[in-house]
């Protein structure tokens, strides 16, 4: 690649590159603004995958040889046929291996979830309220309870 500073950007191509349309050139001249468009074009945006797996490390493949079960992924017998009760089963316990919401809000925002902002020790998850009802009753609780002074020490 090759730019004097004012008029194009000339790139040389690799051996071995044969590309549809460029017929015998080796070498292929941008105006900046449009070779700076073509390279920005392959930044991937913020947070997306840069790694994709294909043919034998795909997780369609490693799915259907999990469920094929030990010695027959090396023969090539992939065939799905309705999982098994003791397949569910390990199914279940693999979902239960699979890190915690908690551990993946600390993952991604390096902040962790379970801490507490008083004290700093770490907090236990008793429940997860989804009624609607419940959780009206608990913030208007707290919303009185803000309203009120703060009670002095014990004598």
């Amino acid at each position: 690649m090759s730019w004097d500073g004012a008029g194009e950007v000339r790139c040389r191509r690799k051996r071995g590159h044969e590309s549809a349309g460029l017929g015998e050139r080796e070498v292929e001249a941008f105006e900046p603004g449009e070779f700076l468009a073509r390279v920005i074009m392959h930044i991937p945006e913020p947070h997306r995958h840069l790694v994709r797996y294909y043919g034998w490390y795909s997780n369609v493949s490693r799915g259907k040889r999990r469920k094929a079960g030990p010695g027959r992924e090396s023969a090539g017998e992939t065939d799905i046929g309705v999982p098994s009760r003791a397949a569910r089963a390990e199914a279940r316990d693999a979902r239960a291996l699979r890190r915690s919401w908690a551990q993946l809000i600390k993952r991604i925002y390096e902040v962790d979830p379970l801490l507490c902002p008083s004290c700093g020790s770490e907090m236990k998850v008793i429940a997860f309220i989804t009624e609607h009802g419940v959780v009206d009753a608990i913030l208007r609780h707290l919303e009185r309870k803000q309203g009120q002074e703060a009670r002095g020490p014990p004598n």
